[in-house]
């Protein structure tokens, strides 16, 4: 296993073991607001949102449910760390969105489980990617809880839900998979598009402890074969992680990403943001290897960020 680096080459001490819960949280204020968004992309013109504010004493968390329920701002310290994006920018490319019930990408887009194929939309050709409500609206059920049901493009009824715990020191997401009868294959993550120069100008740098990557295809699909990393420029799926993966704006604002998922996507091909995905799973998985929810097991996943 190597340490991999994206950005400058300064050496970077990674802490030893897990990182675990953060400790003394801050209350968490809840806000609502309504307004028109630009945001162009799948979104189209001018479009009604709703945001929720989540804050602590250090952060705040805006969260766009018109928008996939996705974290569509978190500022630590007055220091924006998430891409934003602009009026033209598409729904897959800015903030920090939940992936479920697939995370990545689908082969054609065709799911086979037991004796039947389903068709998903296809949303990045020839490919089906990040799953199917990064651009549903969600609901905010209270608090710091969402709820989005799956849609008509899932073959299967069910829904998702996102925790969004916001302290002092860091971050915490969870996210679940429920199906409402029928067992079907999912995996999860979270797609955050992180800024590469913060708005003071200090360049983003990442430090990955990660083991080996999945070899992909030139249409970016996995072959099935593992390789020892590759330099960048990545798009690729990792495993054998030790997490956090470091993530260092030239000092000035360091952030943790620890995670229970065992995959994690790392794309570093945009001048703008670069992206750190925990997953549960490598893309394609549902198809023959991922987690079979069923009304009495779904799959939750959880990632911590600290500052």
């Amino acid at each position: 296993m190597g340490h991999h680096l994206l950005g400058d080459e300064r050496g970077h001490r990674l802490p030893e073991g897990l990182m675990g819960l953060i400790e003394d949280r801050s209350h968490t204020v809840t806000l609502r607001g309504t307004g028109i968004s630009s945001r162009g992309g799948r979104y189209g013109g001018n479009v009604p949102t709703e945001t929720v504010t989540l804050a602590s004493s250090r952060a705040v968390v805006n969260v766009d449910l018109a928008a996939g329920g996705r974290l569509a701002s978190l500022t630590v310290d007055g220091d924006e760390l998430l891409h934003t994006g602009d009026a033209d920018t598409d729904a897959m490319g800015w903030g920090c969105y939940p992936m479920a019930p697939f995370a990545g990408r689908v082969r054609d887009g065709l799911l086979t489980h037991g004796s039947r194929t389903h068709q998903l939309r296809i949303n990045m050709a020839p490919h089906s990617i990040h799953g199917s409500v990064f651009d549903q609206r969600w609901e905010h059920e209270g608090g710091n809880r969402f709820i989005c049901d799956l849609g008509p493009e899932w073959p299967w009824a069910g829904h998702a839900v996102q925790v969004i715990d916001v302290g002092a020191d860091g971050l915490n997401l969870r996210l679940e998979v429920h199906s409402a009868g029928e067992p079907f294959p999912a995996s999860i993550g979270w797609h955050p598009w992180f800024r590469t120069r913060l708005r003071t100008g200090e360049q983003l740098r990442i430090e990955a402890p990660v083991g080996r990557q999945l070899l992909r295809d030139d249409t970016g699909m996995p072959t099935g074969d593992w390789i020892d990393p590759l330099p960048r420029p990545w798009d690729d799926c990792f495993g054998d992680i030790t997490w956090p993966v470091v993530l260092d704006w030239a000092g000035r604002r360091t952030l943790r990403i620890d995670s229970d998922c065992d995959y994690v996507v790392i794309y570093d091909e945009q001048p703008h943001g670069w992206c750190v995905e925990p997953q549960s799973a490598p893309p394609d998985a549902v198809n023959g290897s991922s987690h079979l929810v069923t009304p009495d097991s779904p799959l939750i996943a959880t990632t911590t960020w600290t500052w």
